[in-house]
C-alpha cells in the first residue's frame, strides 16, 4: 500500500513539474507586435551622358513601389566614394520616376558596382525606412 502512495506522489510531481515547465515557456503567447509595412522596393536606370569637358558621365534615375517621402539618397560609385543628396523631403508617388542626385549634376561613368542607399518615411503613415540596393555599370559607350 505504502507503494501506492509513492507512485502517486511521483506521479504528481512530474504532472505539476510538467505543467509549471509548459507554463512558462515563452512562445509568443503576448499580443503580435505590428512591425508596420515592407521596406520599398527601387527599380534603377541610368542615362549615359557626356559631362562638361567631355568625359563619359551617367546618370541615375529610379522609382518606387509605393508612395514615399525621402530623408537622404546616397549614390556610392565603384571606388567606395559616397555622394549625399538631400532632395528635402520629396514626396513620390508609386511608379513615379525621380533624379537620384541634385538637378543639373551627373556622375563621372565608373565600369562596377554602384550602391543607392535610400532613407524616408512611407507616406502615409510615416514608417521610416532604410533600404540599400546595387547596379552594375558599363562604362563602355554601347554601339547605337
Amino acid at each position: 500500500m505504502w507503494y501506492n502512495k509513492r507512485l502517486f506522489k511521483a506521479a504528481a510531481t512530474i504532472l505539476f513539474v510538467s505543467i509549471f515547465a509548459f507554463g512558462c515557456s515563452d512562445d509568443s503567447t503576448g499580443p503580435e507586435v505590428d512591425e508596420g509595412p515592407p521596406p520599398p522596393v527601387f527599380s534603377i536606370s541610368s542615362l549615359q551622358t557626356t559631362l562638361v569637358g567631355g568625359d563619359p558621365g551617367i546618370r541615375f534615375l529610379a522609382s518606387s513601389n509605393v508612395r514615399v517621402r525621402f530623408v537622404e539618397i546616397v549614390v556610392t560609385n565603384p571606388n567606395g566614394d559616397g555622394i549625399s543628396y538631400s532632395p528635402q523631403g520629396l514626396i513620390m508617388r508609386a511608379g513615379e520616376t525621380f533624379d537620384l542626385q541634385e538637378p543639373g549634376i551627373a556622375f563621372f561613368r565608373w565600369s562596377g558596382n554602384w550602391s543607392f542607399k535610400f532613407v524616408g518615411n512611407h507616406e502615409p503613415g510615416g514608417q521610416e525606412f532604410t533600404v540599400t540596393q546595387g547596379m552594375t555599370v558599363s562604362a563602355k559607350d554601347l554601339p547605337d
